[in-house]
């Protein structure tokens, strides 16, 4: 019987694979994701921080934003990001923030700019 269960453990385990990131972003920077990625995710996002970090996601040939949210302290949401936009998590503050990235799967392009 423990062989069976963990027979059909294996699988479930290996099939459920996601990638989590502690991200920091330094104050006045902005940190964007995607930029070079070509497949649809999902991503879960946990503000650690005591301060607001503003998340945009944005068309990636047209620069249209599609969706802008405050991601309030100690905030948690989950957004799906199509292949043809970029992830923006701008850090206004005057001190660094902390948010916890969970992935559902590999994306390409990541990067930190200065705010403008």
């Amino acid at each position: 019987m423990k062989k069976l269960i963990l027979i059909l453990f294996i699988p479930l385990a290996l099939g459920c694979s996601s990638f989590k990131s502690g991200l920091t972003i330094p104050a006045n920077q902005t940190f964007i994701l995607g930029e070079f990625n070509n497949k649809n995710y999902s991503a879960e996002l946990i503000n650690q921080s005591e301060l607001k970090v503003m998340v945009k996601v944005i068309e990636k040939e047209s620069g249209v934003v599609i969706r802008s949210f405050g991601l309030a302290p100690k905030e948690r949401t989950k957004i799906y990001i199509s292949k043809t936009n970029t992830v923006y998590f701008e850090n206004e503050n005057k001190v660094d923030v902390k948010v916890d990235v969970i992935l559902s799967k590999g994306v390409e392009g990541m990067r930190y700019v200065d705010n403008k």
